[in-house]
């Protein structure tokens, strides 16, 4: 804000915004190749109070109390209304790791995030502030991804949305359906497979470990292998996981095998985190 407080001196058109800028010219140039101006007025009373022979030192004087003139002059503008908060919400935010959770699958494992949502909002949670930008933002253009965020961040959602409207979804985006919010989408499983989707974790593993260590499953297979372990029955989690890490170092699987066991376990400490 430029504030123009006259100095009282002989050249009554100098204002301390002139002698402000004469100050920013010498500081670009450097006292070595300019002095800085002579001080006029109150300022020259102040500074005259103590002895400063080299000129950066006399221009630092001049600018600790030029900008506390300037600072003085500067008037308070005109009272805006107080920002009226959101509504409240009587959910608790989830807990810090899971928070760190999803910034792990939204990057990481995205497959996972339906879920993470859907547990969230089920087991009586709501969404942190801190992700709810993100969260508002990433899913802004996906209607089901959409309205189920805005469940799981309650009132906070449409307050934010006005105070950023960029947030906002299109306008002419259609309403999802009310089962296809509440229901996680289907996965392409083949058949082969769908039958481990609830078979007990051991027996599972077991047999998922032998078809990697023997070729059966690899490189090609991941992206149905990662269905499948995102809709695996849930007490399966860990020993799928255990079995994974015992694959043999040497075998062609061993890879695949790391990369499945990491999201059998981030997806079991997913659920964990989001338990009532």
């Amino acid at each position: 804000m430029s504030v123009e407080t006259p100095i009282p001196q002989s050249s009554p058109a100098q204002t301390m915004d002139d002698h402000w800028r004469e100050l920013v010219t010498v500081a670009m140039l450097g006292t070595d190749r300019r002095d800085p101006p002579e001080p006029v007025g109150p300022l020259a009373d102040l500074v005259a109070d103590t002895v400063r022979s080299a000129p950066s030192e006399r221009m630092l004087a001049q600018v600790a109390a030029c900008v506390t003139v300037r600072r003085a002059g500067v008037l308070p503008g005109p009272p805006v209304d107080r920002l009226a908060g959101p509504a409240s919400d009587d959910r608790p935010p989830c807990v810090p790791a899971a928070i760190d959770r999803w910034r792990h699958i939204s990057v990481s494992w995205p497959v996972l995030e339906d879920e993470w949502m859907l547990t969230l909002i089920a087991n009586g949670w709501r969404m942190p502030p801190e992700l709810i930008a993100p969260v508002l933002r990433r899913h802004r253009r996906d209607p089901v991804r959409r309205t189920r965020a805005e469940v799981a961040c309650g009132p906070l959602a449409p307050w934010l949305v006005d105070q950023l409207p960029e947030l906002a979804a299109p306008a002419n985006q259609v309403a999802p359906s009310p089962e296809s919010i509440g229901e996680l989408p289907e996965l392409p499983i083949p058949p082969d497979l769908a039958a481990f989707l609830t078979t007990p974790g051991a027996e599972s593993g077991r047999a998922l470990r032998a078809g990697i260590e023997s070729g059966q499953f690899g490189p090609s297979h991941r992206a149905v292998l990662v269905n499948l372990l995102a809709r695996v029955r849930p007490d399966a989690l860990v020993d799928i996981a255990t079995e994974f890490e015992t694959v043999d170092q040497t075998s062609p699987g061993y890879g695949l095998a790391v990369v499945l066991a990491d999201l059998a376990k981030t997806r079991h400490q997913m659920l964990d985190e989001l338990s009532p």
